[in-house]
């Protein structure tokens, strides 16, 4: 494969310093940068907001057994005092002291009642319209706990509840101490823990799941964005190039193969560089504003970011490493650098730049197909389709980076890939080169497929 660079690095530095080097570009790549980053500090801090618990709501009715953390204050409930009928057969509890501290029960006084006769206990002496019944009863190895409101209460069922709540916890307290639990031991149990069922064989763990569904898109509606957004600039710029006056001038001094290269790396430097700023603004709003709104709202962390870490302690171990994440990114590069070849081959193949945009279905069809083919054959388990996928290059920019952030390709493997993407890669300028040159004289001329083949094979 003949192949001369000459004149690369003056093509390279002339289109990079013409297509970045303005006002449009500078604005927007900032504005955009601003934007994402502003907008995700936004939402962790309007999200911080909305997941802080609301003051002085009336807690829900209590599931049996239940130990609720609601520290609703009793400042508005009218108890003086509330009258035990203890039947848990676990000895006398002495509420007031469980819940010395607690400013909501300071001037609320426990009296016990002997008998289990709720009616007669309802009955006593010492009730009034400001006296709450509490009931304790053991069933089936089962407490249970309820309020009981005299005829005539000025309790409210809410503030019953609310009562009734606290209460229960201070009972979980009294069984911990009955049973001579250690104080770590009590804390333990107090922890909140997190439960799922699976069956033996099931691979049923998320983050294999949202790193085999969301990743692979991910990339990909990256990768086909960003030549939405470059590729049909650069069939213009290539095609433009057939139609200057000084092209021919230009051909003597620059290979061809140097003009598509130049041209068609300086685009893509440019896009890379465009998304990596984006993407870093996305990634400094992220944990910028999980830094603010901590700062404003104690204890919250953005579940964006909990996912992060749960995905770094549960996917390979070259997942997400320096190599990895190095390796990822140049594989990345050198797919769109090859898509945009593809497009340059596009432009190379059109007589005017105005015709550019009727060759973008052979830019536009690979990448739906390859796009289509690398995230629903995986899906299906089909292993074999991914491995030879990888070294598709039209396939392997959608597959390759993730299986390399993921773990799921080792580093010594994704180098041979790396290597496998930029030889096509090569192929392509030497292809692009060689169609641009051989149709550099059919300005304004129709040109067919037969007229490519024998550009192609050196007959024309």
């Amino acid at each position: 494969m003949k192949f001369n660079l000459r004149g690369f690095k003056a093509v390279f530095g002339f289109s990079f310093k013409q297509s970045a080097d303005t006002v449009s570009f500078k604005l927007t790549t900032v504005l955009v940068a601003i934007l994402l980053a502003g907008a995700l500090i936004l939402v962790n801090i309007f999200g911080a907001r909305s997941a802080k618990p609301e003051e002085n709501t009336a807690a829900p009715a209590p599931v049996v057994g239940e130990i609720t953390d609601s520290s609703q204050p009793l400042s508005a409930v009218l108890t003086e005092n509330i009258i035990v009928l203890d039947e848990s057969g676990l000895g006398p509890i002495d509420f007031a002291k469980l819940l010395n501290g607690n400013a909501a029960f300071g001037a609320v006084k426990f009296s016990s009642y002997e008998g289990s006769d709720i009616i007669e206990a309802a009955k006593s002496s010492n009730v009034t319209d400001k006296t709450l019944l509490l009931h304790i009863t053991k069933k089936d190895g089962n407490y249970l706990m309820e309020t009981i409101l005299p005829p005539e209460s000025l309790i409210t069922g809410s503030e019953a509840d609310s009562i009734l709540n606290q209460l229960i916890q201070a009972f979980e307290a009294f069984k911990m101490d009955k049973a001579g639990l250690a104080e770590n031991q009590v804390s333990l149990i107090k922890q909140p823990g997190g439960y799922t069922v699976s069956s033996l064989g099931e691979d049923e763990d998320i983050a294999n799941m949202v790193v085999k569904m969301l990743a692979p898109m991910a990339f990909s509606f990256m990768l086909y964005f960003m030549l939405i957004f470059y590729g049909q600039q650069i069939s213009k710029s290539v095609s433009g190039e057939k139609t200057s006056k000084l092209v021919e001038t230009l051909l003597v001094s620059v290979r061809p193969e140097a003009l598509i290269a130049g041209k068609v790396l300086a685009v893509a430097t440019q896009g890379v560089l465009q998304f990596t700023i984006w993407i870093a603004a996305l990634i400094g709003g992220l944990y910028g504003g999980n830094f603010i709104a901590g700062s404003m709202y104690p204890g919250y962390t953005n579940p964006v970011i909990t996912f992060i870490d749960l995905l770094k302690d549960t996917i390979g171990q070259s997942a997400l490493s320096l190599p990895a994440v190095i390796i990822s990114i140049l594989f990345f590069f050198f797919g769109f650098l090859f898509y945009s070849l593809l497009a340059a081959l596009a432009g190379s193949m059109v007589s005017k730049p105005e015709d550019a945009a009727s060759t973008q279905g052979i830019i536009m069809l690979p990448i739906l197909v390859s796009f289509m083919l690398s995230y629903f054959v995986p899906l299906s388990g089909n292993e074999s389709f991914t491995a030879v996928a990888r070294y598709i290059p039209f396939t392997a920019p959608f597959i390759v980076p993730v299986d390399l952030l993921t773990g799921l390709v080792s580093i010594p493997h994704g180098l041979l890939l790396l290597a496998v993407m930029i030889l096509f890669t090569a192929i392509m300028v030497n292809l692009s080169a060689r169609i641009f040159k051989g149709l550099i004289l059919y300005n304004g001329q129709k040109i067919t497929l037969r007229t490519i083949k024998g550009v192609i094979s050196g007959k024309q």
